[in-house]
């Protein structure tokens, strides 16, 4: 009979080589000393609950307090233990701060050089959790929490996560109440497990372009994701930030409600503030006119010179000088900063409700910095509601990805931290218990029987017909993972039969994984997919293959009258990534015989315009980059920009500056830049300019050779 609890307190010495015993366990709870003798009986009852659901849980001090120690425990246990799935940090267990892994990420692009090592590294757990990649140790930092490592070059440059992993840490919980009130929370969400049954979503200022087609196609899929929703009575709640003046009382009003079991939020953020509202488009002229007074007040107020501000904006929009009345008075100053402020959601507004939502996701920036004293995600986790976790973001996070992917396997009993590890880029984490997990809503099938399965293709095909679009999403992950033989030839027949808009997305985005002809037949087909955030991956992955195969399907969308506002954004984007000739070509095929004196004319003028302009921003990167005139400091800008900007008609010529760049630190910054090129068709042309630049040892320094290695690992 297994011991319900095992405590390890082991004195390794760092970076040991392996475990004489390893423990055994199927799940890590690794606290730090301080929490386990303030809250050592409520770990243990937690301990004890995850028992009883049949995973075998075992406690362990941290006594290292090193990264490598741990993770060396943790591979440990998953290569010694079958069953072996995550772990909770509990305190402050250290922080990885990952560096030359920006491409892991969804978004952040900083400048390592120019910004201090704490802003322009990555807190990531995926170093715990992802046993493929491989880093090397630079330094720890003075505060004892952040340790800094580099991705070795030789290392893959994708992200497979072996296990999961959740952060439970409280700064300023010196007595440890806070992190007994919580393990007491956790204990009884698992001894009481709810059922999916209420979702709210919402959409806030400036995300995703503010688009209504996203809004409405988003609620088309949450219903078939979370079928049970689509009854008489309102399953699934919807809320825009346009809906109110202030709109977070309104939203952690609905949060309050006990139904509510996850609560999926869209809108930007920082470390210690959900980004969630901003001033809502006028409606009647005296509102116009008061919007206006409060922009020119907060343009005058602070200005070196007042009288000047405002006689320049004055003659600029005509406007009198009465409209900057107060901008300098304390009463009007205090009013404006407290309506601007009272936009945001702040820790101190959470506290005043019973926040009853579970799970929440944070599609956001920030949100979820754990490592920072004060992160917004915390303060509804660790707070007196009903919340026991949360998927936010340590660092920024791009708009344009899969927020709500496979999120239905919540219902189905799936564990929240294991849902993550399928989900998840460098920045995703769980915040608090990874192994909270709600009850089934389907008297079929649960996640336990589905994991039994993950390992078996025979059982996979099948769960890959099973009618949900997640249970067929997950089918069709494992069935990737496992390297299935026919995984290619089943992707492109799933994309273009199911009936479920998230699960063709996800063949979608399997294929990408691929790279082959099906992803490009079926991001071609995508652009016309009757699910918006379906066309919108087709639209960027046009940005980041340039197949030429493309463009007659890119050219159709960006010429559709109806096109929607964010697929817009990204596919007008994608023509500055195709050859301008080839464009001109569509275009013009897709208006022969077409009368052009009406709308379609204008729209004709308006994309050849796009494409000329967005062709000369191509041209003109490369002049920057290779011309003999311009300084270094204007050609690294440039380069950098590669980052973002995969400018595909442009790779041979800058393959060919690669041999006569003059610096290592011009060579270095190209090469990196060549490596985000990893979806585009001509990617084996960079691979083999890498290979002659590692063979060449005298041209090239170590460094660009070892980028060169990078690079190449990269795009493979």
């Amino acid at each position: 009979m297994k011991n319900l609890i095992v405590t390890a307190v082991m004195a390794l010495t760092l970076l040991t080589p392996s475990l004489s015993q390893p423990l055994a366990g199927e799940y890590a709870i690794i606290a730090d000393s301080h929490s386990l003798n303030t809250a050592g009986d409520e770990i243990k009852q937690y301990a004890a609950v995850l028992q009883a659901e049949g995973l075998d849980a075992v406690i362990i001090e941290d006594r290292w307090q090193h990264p490598d120690s741990i993770r060396l425990l943790l591979r440990e246990m998953y290569t010694s233990n079958k069953g072996f799935e995550g772990a909770v940090f509990i305190g402050d267990i250290p922080v990885p701060m990952l560096r030359d892994a920006q491409h892991l990420t969804s978004a952040f692009k900083m400048d390592q050089e120019r910004y201090p090592w704490h802003r322009s590294s990555i807190a990531s757990d995926r170093f715990y959790e992802d046993f493929d990649l491989q880093f090397d140790f630079l330094r720890a930092d003075t505060n004892g929490l952040y340790y800094y490592y580099s991705l070795n070059p030789s290392s893959v440059q994708v992200l497979t996560p072996d296990i999961y992993s959740g952060r439970i840490r409280i700064p300023g919980d010196s007595d440890g109440s806070k992190l007994r009130a919580y393990m007491t929370k956790v204990v009884e969400a698992h001894r009481n497990s709810d059922r999916v049954d209420e979702v709210l979503f919402f959409a806030g200022h400036g995300y995703n372009s503010e688009s209504m087609t996203a809004r409405m196609d988003e609620k088309a899929a949450l219903l078939q994701q979370f079928p049970q929703l689509n009854r008489q009575d309102n399953g699934l709640e919807y809320i825009d930030y346009t809906f109110d003046e202030h709109i977070k009382n309104r939203l952690l009003s609905a949060m309050t409600i006990e139904q509510t079991d996850i609560a999926l939020l869209h809108h930007h953020g920082s470390t210690d503030a959900q980004l969630a509202g901003s001033e809502a488009a006028a409606n009647g002229v005296q509102q116009n006119i008061e919007s206006i007074k409060f922009y020119l007040r907060s343009k005058v107020r602070g200005a070196k010179d007042t009288t000047d501000a405002k006689k320049r904006y004055m003659e600029w929009l005509d406007v009198p000088d009465s409209w900057f009345k107060g901008a300098n008075e304390k009463i009007q100053s205090e009013k404006d900063s407290a309506w601007f402020a009272d936009m945001d959601i702040i820790s101190a507004d959470v506290m005043k409700y019973d926040v009853k939502t579970r799970f929440i996701m944070f599609d956001a920036c920030f949100n979820g910095s754990f490592h920072v004293d004060e992160f917004i995600s915390g303060a509804y986790v660790f707070g007196p509601g009903r919340t026991v976790a949360a998927q936010a973001n340590t660092v920024n996070s791009l708009q344009d990805k899969f927020p709500d992917e496979m999120v239905g396997l919540l219902s189905y009993g799936m564990r929240v931290g294991e849902w993550n590890r399928m989900v998840c880029l460098l920045e995703s984490h769980i915040i608090g218990d990874p192994a909270f997990r709600f009850a089934t809503s389907d008297p079929k099938l649960n996640a336990d029987k589905m994991m039994q399965s993950a390992g078996n293709n025979k059982r996979l095909i099948k769960l890959a017909s099973y009618p949900h679009p997640d249970v067929q999403s997950w089918a069709l992950w494992h069935l990737n993972s496992n390297g299935y033989p026919g995984i290619s030839g089943l992707l492109a027949e799933k994309y273009f039969s199911s009936p479920f808009a998230t699960t063709r997305v996800s063949a979608m985005k399997l294929l990408a994984l691929l790279r082959d002809d099906n992803f490009i037949r079926v991001t071609a087909a995508a652009l016309d997919d009757s699910y918006e955030l379906a066309r919108r991956f087709a639209a960027v992955y046009c940005q980041e293959s340039g197949d030429p195969r493309l463009a007659s399907a890119l050219i159709k969308s960006v010429t559709d009258p109806n096109v929607s506002k964010r697929v817009n954004y990204q596919a007008v984007d994608a023509l500055a990534y195709f050859d301008r000739e080839l464009l001109m070509q569509e275009l013009d095929k897709r208006f022969a015989g077409l009368d052009t004196s009406n709308h379609l004319g204008t729209i004709y003028r308006q994309v050849a315009a796009n494409i000329e302009k967005r062709a000369k921003s191509c041209s003109e990167t490369l002049e920057t980059i290779a011309g003999p005139d311009e300084t270094e400091k204007n050609k690294i800008f440039d380069i950098r920009s590669l980052r973002n900007l995969t400018y595909h008609p442009i790779v041979e010529p800058l393959c060919d500056y690669l041999f006569t760049a003059p610096g290592e630190k011009l060579e270095v910054s190209l090469i990196e830049a060549l490596g985000w090129f990893s979806h585009s068709y001509k990617r084996q042309h960079i691979i083999d300019i890498c290979n002659k630049i590692i063979a060449d040892n005298e041209r090239f320094s170590g460094q660009a050779r070892l980028e060169a290695q990078r690079t190449i690992r990269r795009l493979e």
